[in-house]
C-alpha cells in the first residue's frame, strides 16, 4: 500500500474522529451566537473566506515556487479553521466561544468552496496538464459525511449525555492527534524523497503565509474594535489551517506533493502557536500609583 492510499483510506476516518471530538464541546447556544454576535463573526469570516486565500495566493506569486507547490499552499488556504485551533485559543487566554463558533460556520461554508476552489486552484496552476480534478458533488457529501455530520453527532451526545461527554471527549482528541502524527511520519517515510525535494521552497512559503496572516487577523480585528481575547481568536481561527482536512483531498486526488505543504504546515503553525500563546500569556503592565510626594504637588 502506497502512502496515497494509506491517506486515502485512513484520514477521511481520522477527520470524523477529531470533528467528532470538537462537536462534543459545542453546544446550540454555539450556533445561537452567530446570530446575536455578528460583527465578530462577520470579521473572522471574511478573514477566512476571503483574506485567506488571496493572501495565499500573493504568497505563492512572490515566492515563485513551483505549480505543485502552489496548488497545496492554496488548498491549505481552502481549509480554515483547524479542529485545534479552539483548543489554542483557550492557551491564549482567546475568546473560546467565537473560536467554536467560527470553526462551525467555516465548516459549513467548505462544503460549497473547497472543491470548486481547488479545482480552480489546479487548473489555474497546472494548466493543460491536469489529468484529474474533485468531482464536486461527491466531494461536497464527503465534505458533510466527514466535517458536519461528526460535529452535529458531537453536538447530540453533549446534549443527550454530557457526564459522558465530559469524560469521553478528551480521550477522543487525544486519539486523534496520535493518529494523525502517526500518519504524518508514516508519509514522511514513505515520500523522503518527494518531501526533501519540495520541503525548501514549501517551508519558506507557508512560514510566511501563517506569520502574515496571523497578523492581518489580529490588526483586521482591532481595527473593528474587537476587544483583546476575541481578536486573539480571530488571529488564531485565520492563521490555523485544518491540515488534516488538506491531507483528506490529497489523498482523493492521490498527489503526494500536496500533502507537503500541508505537513509542514503542522511544524510552522505550532512554533507559530507557541509565540501567540506565551505573548497572550504575559503579564500585562499597568502604571505604577504615583509616589505620595507627587500626588502633593
Amino acid at each position: 500500500m502506497d502512502s496515497m492510499t494509506a491517506v486515502k483510506l485512513i484520514s477521511p476516518t481520522l477527520l470524523f474522529l477529531m470533528t467528532l471530538g470538537m462537536g462534543m464541546t459545542m453546544t446550540w447556544q454555539d450556533v445561537q451566537r452567530i446570530v446575536r454576535y455578528p460583527k465578530a463573526i462577520g470579521v473572522g469570516v471574511v478573514n477566512q473566506a476571503v483574506v485567506l486565500p488571496l493572501v495565499g495566493f500573493a504568497m505563492v506569486q512572490a515566492f515563485d515556487v513551483s505549480p505543485e507547490i502552489a496548488v497545496g499552499v492554496m488548498l491549505l488556504t481552502f481549509c480554515p479553521g483547524g479542529v485545534g485551533s479552539n483548543i489554542s485559543t483557550l492557551l491564549a487566554r482567546g475568546d473560546i466561544a467565537l473560536s467554536v463558533s467560527l470553526t462551525l460556520v467555516s465548516g459549513c461554508l467548505i462544503v460549497v468552496t473547497l472543491p470548486v476552489l481547488t479545482n480552480a486552484a489546479m487548473g489555474y496552476f497546472l494548466g493543460e496538464a491536469l489529468p484529474r480534478t474533485l468531482p464536486v458533488g461527491e466531494t461536497a457529501l464527503r465534505l458533510v459525511l466527514m466535517v458536519l455530520l461528526p460535529v452535529a453527532l458531537g453536538m447530540l451526545i453533549n446534549h443527550r449525555w454530557p457526564d459522558f461527554t465530559a469524560r469521553a471527549e478528551r480521550y477522543v482528541k487525544a486519539s486523534g492527534f496520535v493518529l494523525l502524527s502517526l500518519m504524518i511520519v508514516a508519509v514522511l517515510a514513505k515520500e523522503y524523497q518527494t518531501f526533501v525535494a519540495y520541503s525548501q521552497q514549501a517551508g519558506a512559503v507557508v512560514t510566511a503565509l501563517c506569520a502574515s496572516t496571523m497578523a492581518i487577523g489580529f490588526v483586521s480585528a482591532r481595527l473593528f474594535r474587537l476587544n483583546r481575547a476575541q481578536s486573539t481568536s480571530i488571529c488564531i481561527e485565520v492563521g490555523i489551517q485544518n491540515t488534516l482536512l488538506a491531507l483528506v483531498i490529497a489523498g482523493l486526488l492521490e498527489r503526494a506533493y500536496l500533502s507537503i505543504p500541508a505537513v509542514i504546515y503542522v511544524v510552522v503553525s505550532s512554533a507559530m502557536l507557541l509565540v501567540v500563546i506565551v505573548w497572550a500569556n504575559l503579564p500585562t503592565r499597568r502604571p505604577a500609583p504615583a509616589s505620595r510626594s507627587a500626588r502633593e504637588h
